[in-house]
Formats: structure tokens, C-alpha cells, sequence
């Protein structure tokens, strides 16, 4: 296990060891000095010359560091070629040499090299991971919070426990200040619980659903949000037996009653303008240190509802859920509502918003050239299947992932040959035959070669279950793992819309198009 002394980088040198520079500055025989002092008196073996000058040349690099430190580059280049040649040259050295000796324990600063503070071990494992300053570390720990290590590969919870320590005695200066949410192991037991709030414009720190309580003012509209907030509860509870859903409810709505709390009003008094405040307000959280935290215990201090502004689709499916709760809180109050469209007008705002802006023919048909260009991957030629899919014959996400081979057939005698997929759907309207176009049925060929499939139902092997598209690779993960041992496992629809979102940000890259306000839905609208 490390030690201090591993992680941290050694500091002022002693009077003996400045001692030591100084003698070999001024030209005296590496074994001279060892023989006076660094010799162990403890020691019965002599130092070599070899040892003697490893040892001079390690206090070297402290003093160098040391200078550093104390934003002394002329000082630390003087002594990187450290014996003088001339005269002039070994009395400038040993002058800054007395000079730096009357320094006391130099201050780091939010731009200095974490070389300059931390072992040569730690510094490269830090560098590697982008962070190169004192100012990235505390960033990342404040944005990361207490777990911040894991997100640095090879740095162990004691390293990390002793540089949280030592950004503590920092705290003196702003910009290397940790929040409170840092904090070491032996802390995160003491963490303070949490306890119920009455929302309100006052609050002193969010809380999440299951601690808020109603506002306790008499102003109508705290006396209205409390009301809601009953409401709101078991709205979200009656989402209990879907466990995701649950979650996502009872985050957007925790956040949405914080907000309502924030500007002192109710959710049914809620305008349009208010719902486009809103989602101004899901890109931006300010201030971040009432909204913005890491991930952590919903029971614990320091809890907060954001770990940061939300992208533009993630924006998007927040106001879906808030659609759908102000659309719950409509239907539980018809009566009043009929006396005003306020709540109408709204649901009618985020509904009109929240719809994916209908992608350009061409850009959609460059997206498919571009997936369609070689050289390609397997992965690729999946996407560029998944596309087709959806861009020629307007097939759902959802859809796509329940197909198997048996909806699939072909009519070889077709000139060319003509696959079909039949499409089981709820709606009358949409269920029946699908005809492939040309294109969508090449790239599933491929797809299918990729995968080594067999996709006639005359051909040994030929599997009825297996899904129409599945990835060729697996994560190397439990869950991944398991999936891959499922003979007929496939794409989900988060899977596809993951592979999807992944080619639109490559093609992206080479072309003028927004990556953030991308969704696989668009493919079908276009």
C-alpha cells in the first residue's frame, strides 16, 4: 500500500541536503561529499562513486522542484545542468542557491504541474487521464465527488484519500477549494443524513420526493403546490411495478416541483412561457451549487437533483414526463380546468416542442451514403440496416427490435429477389406486409453474412427465434455476457438507438450537422 511519501512529492530540502548541492556545485568529488554527508553512520559499506552521484543528483531533482514551486524557472534551469564550467557560473549557482535555502514551504497554485506536487508515479497515472494541473484534480473531485479516483485508471482509494487530505490544507485558496461532498472513506459514514423540507423560495438545499413537504406558507399558490405535491407522490408511486419508469418519473417531477417551488408557483397556474422557462432552465441549472452535484445517496447530505445540464435530448424526454403529469393533473381536476386552458395550453406547448425537428431528404440520404461508404464494419453495416429500415418504410425503434426470422420472406423467383417482413402491430393500420426496397434488403444480406446467419427457411440452421438484428460483438460485461450465451439475442431498443446516436456523431464529425438534437425517431420523419 502507498504511503504519503509515494503519493506526494517531497518538499523543502534539509540543511544537509542543500549542503550536499552546494559542495558539488562548487566542484568537490562526488565521494568527498558522500564520505561527509551522506554516509550512514549505521553503515559499514562505503558508497561507490556511482551511488554517490545518484544520490547528489536526486536532490538535484528535489531542489529543481522545489524552485518550481516557488515560480523560480531561472533558478531550477540553472541547477538542471548542475556543475558549473567557469567561475562566474559556480557563483551564480551557489547565490541562488542561498537564496532559495531562505525560502520557506512554497504555496501550489490552480496552474501548477501536478508533477511539481505529486510522486513521478501518481503524476504520469493523473497525466494520463487529462488531469495535467492542481486546478483539473479539484475540478474533477468537485464534479465527481467522493468516487472521483475511479474515473482516473490506476489510482487506488488510499492515493485518493491522501490527496483529498492534501487539497483540504489548500483551502485557503478559492480555486483549489474541494466542496463538502468530498470526501475521504473514514467520512462517508459520518455523512449527515437528510431530512425533510417544506419546499418553498427559501430553501436551503433541495430535497428529493419522498422527503419534500408541502410549502408552509398561506399563499395560494403554496397552498395549491402542496396539494399537487400529494398528487404528484402518488402519481409517480402508481409507476412502482416498472422500476426505470419509476425512476425517471420520480426524477423529473422531484425536479420540475423544485422549480415550481423556486419561482412560487403551482404546477396547474402553469403557463406556457412558464414550460419553455422551464426547459431553458434543464440546459442551464443555475446556480449549480443549489442544483448541481455528484451521484449519491438520496438519503444523505449534499444530494442534488442534476449531476449537470442536460443535453438537448435528454431535455426533450424530461418534457415528455412533465407532458404526461400535467396531462395526470388535468384529468384529476376536469372540473377546474374547464374554468381555464392554462394547463391545456401548456401540455399543448411541450407536446408541440418536444417533437423532433423533421431531418432535411438530403442530409437523411447523406447519412445513408455515408453508413453505406467502404470501408465498413460489421457494427456499420448493422447501423446502416437499422436505418434503411427506418428511413424507407417508417418502421418504430420498438418494432425493429421485436422482429425474428420468421416475419421475414423471400421470393427468390423475384427478379431481383424481393424480401418482405411482416410487421405484427397493435394499430390495424399499421400491421400487415412490408416489401423491402432494394437497399434495405442488401443491407440486411449483409448484416446477416456479417453474422454468419441463416435466413432461408430451406437452409440447415435456419433459426425462427433469431433476431433480425443483433450486435456481432458483445460488451465484455455480466449482462453482455449473458446476452451473448442467448443464441436468438438481438438489438433492444436502447441498443439500436444507441448504435444509431454513435453513427450520427462520427458522421457528424466530417459533416455540418447538430449532434445533440439527434434522434433515430427523425430517420422515420424525414
Amino acid at each position: 500500500m502507498p504511503d504519503d511519501r509515494d503519493t506526494l512529492a517531497a518538499t523543502k530540502l534539509t540543511r544537509t541536503e542543500f549542503a550536499v548541492v552546494r559542495a558539488y556545485a562548487q566542484g568537490m568529488k562526488p565521494l568527498e561529499i558522500a564520505n561527509r554527508y551522506l554516509q550512514d553512520p549505521d553503515d559499514d559499506d562505503d558508497l561507490t562513486e556511482h551511488q554517490a552521484i545518484q544520490r547528489i543528483l536526486a536532490l538535484r531533482d528535489r531542489l529543481v522542484q522545489f524552485a518550481l514551486q516557488h515560480d523560480r524557472p531561472d533558478i531550477a534551469e540553472m541547477f538542471e545542468a548542475l556543475r558549473g564550467r567557469s567561475d562566474a557560473g559556480m557563483t551564480r549557482r551557489v547565490d541562488a542557491l542561498t537564496s532559495i535555502e531562505q525560502l520557506g514551504q512554497g504555496r501550489p497554485l490552480p496552474g501548477h504541474q501536478v508533477s511539481l506536487w505529486f510522486g513521478p508515479s501518481l503524476s504520469r497515472r493523473l497525466m494520463a487521464a487529462g488531469i495535467r494541473t492542481i486546478a483539473d484534480m479539484t475540478d474533477l473531485a468537485n464534479r465527481k465527488g467522493s468516487g472521483w479516483w475511479r474515473h482516473v485508471p490506476r489510482i487506488g482509494r488510499h492515493s485518493a484519500e491522501i490527496i483529498v487530505r492534501w487539497l483540504g490544507t489548500q483551502s485557503a485558496q478559492t480555486a483549489l477549494k474541494v466542496s463538502p461532498h468530498v470526501l475521504v472513506s473514514a467520512q462517508l459514514v459520518d455523512r449527515k443524513a437528510l431530512y425533510a423540507q417544506a419546499l418553498g423560495r427559501g430553501m436551503a438545499f433541495p430535497v428529493p420526493l419522498e422527503l419534500m413537504r408541502a410549502p408552509e406558507t398561506f399563499a395560494p399558490w403554496a397552498m395549491a403546490l402542496g396539494e399537487e405535491l400529494k398528487d404528484v407522490q402518488g402519481w409517480v408511486a402508481a409507476r412502482a411495478s416498472s422500476p426505470n419508469t419509476w425512476k425517471s418519473y420520480r426524477r423529473e417531477a422531484e425536479r420540475f416541483l423544485l422549480w415550481a417551488a423556486g419561482q412560487g408557483k403551482s404546477l396547474r397556474a402553469m403557463a406556457a412561457e412558464d414550460l419553455d422557462a422551464y426547459r431553458a432552465f434543464l440546459g442551464n441549472p443555475e446556480p449549480s451549487s443549489f442544483w448541481c452535484g455528484p451521484a449519491g445517496p438520496r438519503d444523505k447530505a449534499h444530494w442534488r437533483p442534476f449531476e449537470g445540464p442536460l443535453r438537448t435530448s435528454s431535455c426533450e424526454a424530461a418534457m415528455r414526463v412533465i407532458s404526461a403529469l400535467l396531462r395526470a393533473l388535468r384529468k384529476g381536476d376536469s372540473a377546474s380546468l374547464a374554468r381555464s386552458g392554462v394547463v391545456e395550453d401548456g401540455i399543448a406547448t411541450v407536446q408541440a416542442s418536444s417533437k423532433p425537428a423533421a431531418l432535411p431528404r438530403e442530409t437523411i440520404e447523406s447519412f445513408l451514403a455515408w453508413l453505406g461508404a467502404s470501408p465498413s464494419s460489421p457494427r456499420q453495416r448493422a447501423a446502416l440496416a437499422a436505418a434503411l429500415l427506418l428511413a424507407r418504410h417508417g418502421i418504430r425503434i420498438v418494432e425493429l427490435a421485436s422482429f425474428r426470422l420468421v416475419h421475414f420472406s423471400c421470393s427468390p423467383s423475384a427478379a431481383p429477389p424481393t424480401g418482405r417482413l411482416l410487421l405484427e402491430a397493435k394499430s390495424t393500420a399499421r400491421r400487415g406486409e412490408i416489401v423491402l426496397e432494394e437497399d434495405a434488403w442488401s443491407a440486411l444480406s449483409a448484416h446477416w453474412t456479417d453474422r454468419q446467419l441463416a435466413w432461408d427457411t430451406l437452409s440447415e440452421g435456419w433459426d425462427p427465434d433469431a433476431a433480425l438484428l443483433a450486435p456481432i460483438e458483445y460488451p465484455s460485461t455480466a449482462r453482455g455476457r449473458a446476452k451473448q450465451s442467448i443464441a436468438t439475442a438481438g438489438y433492444s431498443a436502447s441498443g439500436l438507438e444507441q448504435l444509431l446516436r454513435a453513427s450520427w456523431r462520427r458522421f457528424a464529425e466530417t459533416h455540418d450537422v447538430d449532434v445533440e438534437a439527434f434522434t433515430p425517431r427523425q430517420l422515420r420523419l424525414g
